[in-house]
């Protein structure tokens, strides 16, 4: 077997060396001396092949021979290393189990050595207490007075007045320690610092206070429009708002922080308004006789303490606003500035503690006027001028709390929006039954009275408007809501009472009150669609259909089962978002006065359009196929026909036109021009057949009678009578022409070709436009062609 191998590998080197021969050398016998240079080349190869195969026979057992080594060497590492790590590892456990008792101890000496830190703050703290409270008593040089008699004569007499700012600025320190131990754990710290800075706060607020009210007496202060004593001297004058200035700025420094407010039980009287923060010290002090004023006034059993006359007190505390905003600007307000309250209008909280005390008054005065529901009525009117004057000429900002919050208790609330719906009910029967309800508003200037809107549906928008400009100015767009409810009650009860008058005058359409009902819904959809646009109702809209949407959002929360209803309530939620932005809350009562104006609109359209046709009948059963032709006379004149149609035509759209305001009658008259020329159209021209004088007469009649009595409302009547136009138009077409026009209708319309091969061909149509004939097509045109009765035989 080995031999025929060897015998197959000599046979096909020979193959190789005789093709290689061949390649280089060829059938060529001159090319024969390359033989020679292959032999050369050959032997050449050949010797590099075996130098090659000599050294790598020489290099290959060295370089196993040095990985071997290398691998001996990297072992006996990793052998050393695994001892040494052994050993170390021995080591640490032993260290570790040596330290173990240390660190246990250690932890323990930490712990202690924490909690003296701890103990050590505690005693800082107590020792800043101490030392602020001990700078406070020894300004007060009362060092020698046991700690119970700080309140006694003794002491006050001890206090100097001097010693004041400084008691004043450690007791701001002290009040700045509360602010920053708010919260901690340490409740015995927070309790004893507490009970000093109000200990502190009772002494300092006691002198200050009145010291501050003894001046402020000296200068008259409130200043009250009845019985002002005599100002005191200039001098002594400049010196007492010199002192009021020291004595505010030392009352702002002596100001509780917020967390103890509630501790001075003093000022939890001007706490009434919701959302309020505590009032400042001396403003409280300013008030307090003007509250004490208030209450003998308006409390108890005065006469001015009336249920009937809650003008009188809200009147008196504009008067105190007014009488006291000078001063308050010019004296306290560059003090607040002075002590980085600048974000504090000395003007506006004077102003919300006299709204405490009137929300105060408010409170105590509603149980009794929910029994009396025209009381009620008063003193909400009353309270809701109050606050615009307020807002308005007093400058008091938007965003500082009312009284109006008062009236938006439950039970208040509920019983106002009865009281409301039932006076507003109430109003419009009277509306309705005045002898002058259906008559124009300004009937005295019909000049310049284009809406002609009857008195009672000008009066009822009034109504609408000043309910709205009531609710307006409540605080919560909840409330807001529901007065818009009770205002689309009252639109829609206002339409059916519409609806049940109109139908009373169904029996004479063209009567002035169908009229005048029609101008006023025409003018109640013109001012909600008005108000639509206004910021205050689309902000409504948005308000309600968030409410829905959230309300629909929480009942699918509650049937979820799986991610695909996620997924179609994240879809609904957003389809609901585009909902809001395209709708308006008036949109399903306009839709209702919508469908009101348009079936009144349509009743006198059909009442009049009835008559014309009635008073037409004459006019259709004219010959015109034998009327002679307008050669024949002097002067062409109107059909005598025709002319009680135009005579009647004429009146109802000069009563329409007087009755109705432009957007009716202009829709009107249209709808009548529309119908007039379908009249005209189907049952004349359609029924009748016309000579040459029939239809010039036909002719004439349109545009000297029919469409001059539409002159006056555009300046191309014609263009509403298109049917009829083009109608005359191919009617009074030359003979000739006539013929030609009649025959490509005819080769068009009734060759032997498929209905899309005519349909497309453009000769009708253009022949059609040439002589004005556009809205007619190809077929009705030849229809109008062949009435013609003049054709040559």
């Amino acid at each position: 077997m080995e031999i025929d191998s060897d015998t197959a590998s000599e046979s096909t080197l020979r193959r190789e060396v005789c093709c290689l021969i061949d390649g280089q050398i060829g059938e060529d016998i001159k090319s024969l001396s390359k033989a020679e240079e292959l032999l050369n080349g050959a032997l050449e190869e050949r010797n590099i092949l075996e130098k090659q195969l000599t050294a790598v026979s020489t290099e290959t057992p060295t370089r196993i021979q040095g990985a071997l080594q290398e691998a001996q060497q990297a072992t006996w590492k990793i052998e050393t290393l695994t001892s040494s790590h052994k050993q170390s590892r021995r080591a640490i456990n032993s260290h570790l189990n040596r330290a173990e008792l240390i660190v246990d101890e250690l932890d323990k000496k930490t712990e202690e050595v924490q909690e003296l830190e701890r103990c050590m703050e505690y005693m800082k703290w107590l020792a800043l207490v101490e030392d602020l409270s001990s700078e406070i008593q020894g300004s007060l040089l009362v060092n020698s007075a046991p700690f119970k008699l700080f309140h006694s004569s003794e002491v006050q007499k001890g206090i100097s007045a001097g010693a004041m700012p400084s008691a004043v600025t450690h007791f701001a320190k002290l009040t700045q320690v509360i602010e920053v131990l708010h919260g901690s754990s340490c409740t015995n710290l927070v309790s004893f610092v507490t009970s000093t800075v109000l200990f502190w706060y009772k002494i300092l607020k006691e002198k200050l206070a009145s010291e501050f009210e003894e001046v402020l007496a000296a200068l008259n202060w409130p200043f009250v429009s009845s019985a002002v004593p005599m100002p005191p001297p200039p001098a002594q004058q400049a010196e007492l708002k010199e002192r009021v200035e020291i004595l505010f700025g030392q009352l702002v420094k002596l100001q509780l922080p917020d967390s103890l407010a509630s501790e001075d039980t003093s000022t939890q009287e001007y706490n009434h308004l919701p959302g309020s923060r505590p009032l400042l010290l001396p403003l409280y002090l300013l008030l307090k006789p003007l509250h004490k004023r208030f209450r003998y006034h308006f409390h108890g059993k005065k006469q001015t303490n009336g249920l009937d006359k809650p003008e009188w007190y809200l009147t008196q505390v504009l008067n105190w606003i007014r009488d006291h905003s000078d001063f308050l600007e010019n004296i306290f307000q560059p003090i607040l500035d002075a002590e980085h309250l600048g974000h504090i209008n000395a003007k506006v909280e004077f102003t919300r503690g006299l709204l405490n005390i009137v929300a105060s008054k408010l409170q105590r005065d509603i149980p009794e006027l929910l029994y009396d529901e025209h009381l009620l009525s008063h003193t909400i009117d009353e309270h809701l001028m109050f606050d615009r004057e307020l807002r308005n000429n007093y400058n008091y900002p938007q965003n500082q709390p009312g009284c109006l919050y008062v009236l938006t208790g439950k039970e208040c609330f509920e019983r106002w929006l009865v009281v409301e719906k039932k006076f507003a009910v109430e109003k419009i029967d009277s509306l309705l039954g005045l002898p002058t309800a259906w008559l124009p508003q300004y009937r005295d200037l019909e000049e310049t009275d284009d809406l002609k809107v009857p008195e009672c549906v000008e009066s009822f928008m009034t109504l609408m408007l000043v309910i709205t400009e009531r609710y307006k100015v409540l605080p919560s767009p909840t409330h807001h809501l529901r007065f818009l409810e009770l205002q689309l009650y009252l639109l829609d009860d206002f339409r059916v009472r519409l609806l049940q008058v109109m139908k009373l005058e169904l029996n004479d359409p063209l009567a002035g009150r169908h009229s005048a009902i029609l101008n006023g819904v025409n003018y109640i959809m013109d001012i909600l669609k008005e108000w639509s646009e206004q910021v205050f109702f689309l902000q409504l809209q948005f308000y309600s259909k968030e409410q829905e949407t959230m309300e629909s959002f929480n009942s699918a929360l509650e049937t979820l089962t799986s991610n695909q209803d996620v997924s179609k309530m994240s879809q609904v939620l957003g389809e609901t978002q585009m909902d809001v932005l395209e709708a308006t809350v008036f949109d399903d009562i306009l839709h209702l006065y919508g469908l009101l104006r348009d079936d009144m609109t349509a009743t006198l359209l059909r009442t009049v359009i009835n008559d014309i046709k009635s008073r037409g009948r004459p006019y259709r059963k004219d010959k015109w196929f034998s009327m002679p032709s307008a050669k024949d006379y002097i002067t062409p004149a109107l059909s005598a026909s025709l002319c009680e149609l135009l005579q009647l035509l004429k009146e109802r759209l000069l009563q329409l036109r007087s009755q109705l305001c432009p957007s009716v009658f202009n829709t009107l008259w249209k709808g009548i021009a529309h119908d007039l020329n379908k009249f005209i159209y189907e049952e004349v021209i359609l029924a009748s057949q016309f000579n040459e004088g029939g239809a010039a007469q036909l002719q004439f009649d349109m545009i000297r009678g029919i469409f001059p009595q539409f002159g006056d409302f555009t300046q191309r009547p014609d263009n509403f009578f298109k049917e009829v136009k083009e109608s005359c138009i191919l009617l009074n077409l030359k003979t000739g022409s006539a013929i030609l026009l009649r025959e490509l209708l005819y080769q068009t319309l009734h060759a032997k070709q498929s209905i899309d091969q005519h349909s497309k061909d453009p000769a009708p149509q253009v022949a059609l436009k040439d002589i004005g004939v556009y809205r007619l097509s190809p077929k009705v045109a030849e229809i109008i062609l062949n009435l013609r009765t003049d054709w040559p035989k």
